[in-house]
């Protein structure tokens, strides 16, 4: 047995080099795990006391009225929000993987980061998840919107508790918002987002915005106004990162 897993290792090393997005170390597989155990204890998993909307960790007594300092400054259209995980360097490694490297088999440990996220399973149960959309132009050149694998990787763990839709559509080619200033964000994702022609849900469904990262909030806001216009008014956010 020991050698059967020498063995593994060694054809695990040649075929997918420097696959940890943590580390960079070649995927062991070791005990239903893709990336390095070790390595995945370093993320700043987020537990506990956490804002209403964005879903940062707060020091406090754990209750769903929290709203962080920066929430504060906002007006959100959507009702509440989830992250997994802080974006530190361990975190931005996890991010940088999936959505500039498009290692989606790191979504394959999805379960073992829900297990780590007290109360994330149940916030998502009984929604649709909606990823949100890349412009067709930007989807074409990256060959994968990230956001639509995460809410299949959380489809594939929960089962018939979500659904996963692909509702959305971006209906302008926005910049990049890492480049932008927080005041600029908000003005450049600004009716740039849509529902497809034909989509049609009763008001009584609940919406999960999904997202690869929450940083101030506004594609996520933007997404949800366009919900809201349609007559959908419980909407939420969930992301992998905050940061």
């Amino acid at each position: 047995m020991k050698f059967l897993r020498v063995l593994v290792d060694e054809i695990m090393d040649v075929v997918f080099p420097g696959s940890c997005p943590v580390c960079s170390s070649p995927p062991k597989m070791d005990e239903g795990y893709y990336a390095c155990l070790k390595c995945l204890d370093q993320v700043a998993w987020v537990g506990g006391s956490t804002c209403k909307y964005c879903g940062i960790p707060m020091h406090s007594v754990e209750y769903e009225g929290l709203v962080c300092s920066n929430c504060r400054k906002h007006s959100y259209s959507f009702n509440r929000g989830k992250c997994m995980f802080i974006l530190d360097e361990v975190g931005k490694g996890v991010i940088h993987a999936i959505k500039y490297q498009g290692a989606r088999e790191v979504l394959n440990d999805m379960p073992h980061w829900l297990d780590r996220c007290a109360g994330y399973r149940d916030f998502l149960k009984g929604a649709h998840l909606v990823p949100v959309p890349l412009h067709r132009r930007r989807e074409s050149k990256r060959g994968f919107n990230q956001s639509l694998w995460i809410a299949h990787a959380i489809k594939k763990d929960l089962g018939s508790e979500v659904e996963v839709g692909d509702f959305m559509k971006r209906t302008r080619n926005t910049p990049t918002q890492t480049r932008l200033e927080k005041k600029e964000r908000k003005k450049n994702v600004k009716n740039a987002f849509a529902l497809k022609p034909g989509v049609c849900l009763d008001s009584i469904y609940k919406i999960v915005l999904i997202d690869d990262v929450f940083t101030t909030g506004a594609t996520l806001d933007a997404c949800t106004k366009a919900w809201n216009e349609a007559g959908i008014s419980n909407v939420e956010v969930a992301t992998l990162g905050h940061g």
